[in-house]
């Protein structure tokens, strides 16, 4: 029976209000797969540069470690009681709220690429440009895996819905391994070809003629520094756009960066207003997972403590805390070793939500730009040929010709989605 006209049975919020995928986004970031996937990659990247710079140079670099800012131990130094004070929860409340006011989004793209910011330093020596070199190549290459498969995770999920399993996730980004890296590395060789010219020019500046001549010409220059200064201001800004592009298109590098130009040159105020509303989203989505990890280790210290004591847990949870009075056995020490280790391992966890983050952000940003540059759908997205679109069986035809849903493939279909979930 057809409804009578004038009456509103449904309200699509996602076509009226379509930046609401940057809601499921974040709760993209939120999946515990994607958050264990930043963590491996984020501690393969630190170990990575401190390989790097123990090997190559005398001094550290200047590169943060990211898992050195999550929540710590419950236990503080001026009170024997193993249950924080109110005024100690304000306090790590402000600490935490006063060193992330750039959002998570920001601080992530950040801390990758703070090797070639540190690069740009003219009082740089040559020595400490050749370790920043290196740790920013290393820094593509973990991330152009762990960071194309959460990419193509996000992907999956913002458009169909599905959510891959870290299996299928890092066997896609495999297969768009060498096509992500090369993306950057592409727009690095451009700049620095565009660079070149100007390298020559200033190897002949050394000469009072040539100076001179550079002088009255010096216009020609900063032209030649302006369209240099475009090449790698897109490629900061919008690297990311670049493994959005190959996550969701499965295209090749150049697509990549060809898109990430577009985009970011044709609708600069588009990305600025989505940038802004991603952070607001993620500065929530980090505090939600910052303090539940800091709650894991506050209740479950407390509870402990009941029944082992507040000496006994303080020795065992915080021994740079306990009186001194007794020392461990060895059995207790390997006890309390393990216990620092998990703790670390969940306070590193909650530290690498700004990269966990940083990739759905960054498809559904995409996603919106394309659908305002390319007048694409928001739920269009490419299969790889080792690939099958979730959740679609097949067809054949019966003994008439008429074609039929393949039930077999269909049967198979849904096995993958459930083991996929």
């Amino acid at each position: 029976m057809s409804q009578p006209p004038g009456i509103l049975h449904e309200i699509r919020w996602n076509e009226i209000c379509p930046w609401l995928i940057l809601v499921r986004a974040l709760r993209v970031s939120l999946l515990l797969r994607v958050l264990l996937l930043a963590f491996i990659g984020v501690v393969l990247t630190q170990w990575g540069w401190a390989t790097i710079e123990g090997v190559f140079s005398d001094s550290p670099v200047g590169l943060q470690r990211l898992t050195d800012t999550g929540p710590s131990s419950a236990l503080p130094t001026a009170s024997p009681s193993p249950i924080p004070s109110t005024q100690e929860n304000i306090s790590e409340f402000r600490a935490f709220t006063e060193g992330t006011n750039s959002g998570p989004l920001v601080r992530g793209w950040t801390w990758l690429t703070k090797p070639f910011v540190l690069l740009a330093n003219r009082e740089t020596s040559w020595q400490r440009s050749w370790v920043l070199s290196l740790c920013g190549v290393w820094a593509i290459l973990v991330w152009s895996l762990f960071g194309g498969a959460i990419s193509r995770i996000a992907a999956v999920y913002l458009t169909r819905g599905e959510i891959l399993s870290p299996v299928a996730a890092m066997q896609a980004a495999l297969a768009k391994w060498v096509t992500t890296a090369g993306a950057p590395i592409i727009a690095l060789a451009g700049a620095a070809a565009l660079a070149l010219p100007l390298v020559l020019d200033g190897l002949f500046l050394r000469l009072d003629f040539v100076a001179m001549l550079a002088g009255l010409l010096w216009v020609l220059v900063l032209v030649w520094g302006l369209m240099l200064a475009v090449v790698l201001l897109g490629l900061m800004l919008g690297w990311p756009l670049m493994w959005a592009t190959i996550g969701v298109e499965r295209t090749d590098a150049f697509d990549g960066v060809s898109r990430c130009y577009a985009y970011i040159y044709q609708r600069p105020l588009h990305l600025a207003a989505y940038v802004l509303m991603a952070t607001l989203l993620g500065l929530l989505g980090e505090m939600v997972v910052h303090y539940i990890a800091s709650t894991s280790i506050t209740l479950s210290e407390w509870t402990i403590s009941w029944g082992a004591g507040n000496e006994r847990t303080a020795q065992l949870v915080a021994p740079s805390l306990a009186d001194g009075t007794s020392e461990l056995s060895g059995m207790a020490n390997t006890g309390a070793q393990a216990i620092q280790f998990w703790k670390w391992t969940l306070s590193a966890i909650s530290a690498s939500f700004p990269i966990a983050y940083l990739w759905p952000a960054t498809v559904g940003i995409y996603l919106l730009l394309r659908r305002h540059i390319d007048s694409t759908e928001m739920d269009e997205v490419a299969f790889d040929d080792i690939e099958s679109a979730p959740g679609l069986p097949g067809l054949t035809m019966d003994d008439a010709g008429v074609p039929q849903m393949d039930r077999a493939s269909s049967a198979e279909a849904e096995g993958g989605g459930d083991a996929k979930a």
